[in-house]
């Protein structure tokens, strides 16, 4: 607009007729004014994309710990063909009862041997091929009947050997005697003269006594002694050819 109001006001003026100017008065060149019009461009405003914000209300819960873990599953286990069916083991049967040692009740003790004396000869072997046996005597521990299961054991014993001889109390009382044999005898031995030794210990045994027979078996079950052992003399035993 502005530009058209400038050449409007050239092209009007008070006189009506142009005047020209002549070649031969013109005048020097005048260079042409240039007039620019700034056109400012207003740049739209510009529009800022905002993130969502997002304010908490309330505080985050706190997380609770699970009060029991889920088992961890196990791998799956191949699979296996059927073993054939064993049949069920017996049971093992219990081991039997231990029988208890049989109590005396009180100390018993031999104190007096009699018979054969103390440093005595015997034969082990007789020159006519006749048994030689050997009887053993003491005194008993009482002069009545005991316990059934109260008895005697001899004890006799060589540099080449060892014999035991059995016997109950009350046995004793009627026989007065116990006796080791001819082939016992003279396993002491063992073919050679020897010095043996003998004893006599109280025991208690919880089976019966073999009275009847030869007195080197000994009695059932289990035997207890009741006491110290006798005073120990001594057998010379010769073997004749």
């Amino acid at each position: 607009m502005s530009a058209l109001a400038i050449v409007g006001a050239a092209c009007s003026g008070g006189d009506a007729t142009p005047t020209r100017t002549r070649v031969a008065e013109a005048q020097p060149t005048q260079t042409p004014y240039i007039i620019y019009i700034p056109v400012t461009v207003t740049p739209g405003p510009v529009i800022a994309t905002l993130e969502p914000t997002s304010t908490a209300s309330a505080p985050e819960p706190t997380a609770v710990p699970p009060t029991r873990v889920p088992p961890t599953p196990r791998p799956a286990q191949p699979t296996t063909p059927p073993q054939p069916t064993t049949p069920p083991e017996s049971a093992t049967p219990e081991p039997p009862t231990a029988t208890p040692a049989p109590t005396c009740g009180q100390t018993y003790q031999v104190t007096t041997l009699t018979f054969p004396e103390n440093g005595a000869l015997r034969r082990a072997k007789s020159g006519s091929g006749a048994g030689a046996t050997i009887q053993f005597k003491w005194e008993p521990i009482a002069t009545y009947e005991l316990d059934p299961h109260i008895g005697y054991r001899v004890n006799i014993t060589s540099s080449r050997n060892s014999q035991a001889l059995y016997i109950s109390h009350n046995d004793y009382l009627k026989e007065q005697v116990a006796i080791l044999s001819q082939q016992a005898t003279y396993g002491m031995t063992q073919g050679d003269d020897v010095t043996a030794s003998w004893s006599v210990d109280v025991i208690m045994a919880s089976g019966e006594f073999n009275d009847v027979g030869d007195d080197t078996q000994p009695p059932v079950g289990t035997v207890t002694v009741c006491g110290p052992t006798s005073p120990t003399f001594t057998i010379d035993l010769v073997v004749e050819g």
